[in-house]
């Protein structure tokens, strides 16, 4: 049972490393960097989505959440449809209220127009394996074993505040690795994606991160 877990666990780690290398050096080719530039961005981003989304599955699994659906027992059909309306859908949402409200960061220079679904992808899969299925699932992890001490006197609060800590405290270190520049939406938007990935799993926190990015930045272009 363990190594079926395990390998479920390092094949699903590597595939998302796999695709965001190959998205990394799309990127870097499309930015017009040499053979070694593209090299090494498909080399370190592998090791760190392979790393971070390694451990991070043990660390959800042992914070009692899912992680991923996709290498649970559930159908495929089921769990499509979670990602698509818990995922896709949330982050079209997300999308339009970045660009109705967040205005400061539209026409960002980092982001070329004819690039955006490359590094929309690219970003959505290493911020969300490192972020929530890594950061968040540790910290859920540990303010569980802290404050299952209190279970006896407090039962309700092993159930709400350690995943309540969790979700401000990484979402806190999402906003801080943006920047003073750009901490408001990205705080806000990792309470959001924090959500979504306890809801349903890794998936659909990824793919809420590339639709909101995507739909925000193709709006700024075209509008």
């Amino acid at each position: 049972m363990f190594g079926m877990r395990l390998q479920r666990i390092l094949g699903f780690s590597a595939a998302l490393a796999l695709a965001t290398a190959v998205v990394a050096g799309l990127s870097a080719m499309n930015a017009g960097s040499g053979f070694r530039i593209v090299g090494w961005q498909m080399i370190s981003r592998f090791v760190v989505v392979q790393v971070y989304g390694f451990f991070g599955l043990f660390m959800a699994r042992d914070s009692g959440i899912a992680g991923s659906v996709l290498i649970g027992t559930g159908e495929w059909s089921d769990d499509v449809r979670s990602i698509v309306n818990w995922g896709l859908l949330p982050g079209l949402v997300i999308g339009v209220i970045n660009y109705l409200f967040f205005f400061a960061y539209r026409y960002s220079p980092f982001v070329v127009p004819r690039i955006r679904e490359i590094i929309s992808l690219e970003s959505g899969i290493t911020e969300e394996s490192i972020y929530r299925l890594f950061i968040m699932s540790s910290m859920l992890y540990l303010f569980r074993l802290l404050y299952s001490r209190l279970k006896a006197i407090w039962p309700s609060a092993i159930g709400f505040l350690p995943t309540a800590l969790a979700l401000v405290m990484s979402s806190l270190v999402f906003g801080l690795a943006h920047s003073t520049y750009g901490f408001t939406a990205a705080f806000f938007g990792g309470m959001i994606l924090g959500g979504i990935y306890l809801r349903s799993g890794i998936e659909s926190a990824i793919a809420a991160h590339f639709a909101a990015n995507f739909l925000f930045f193709t709006a700024s272009y075209l509008f």
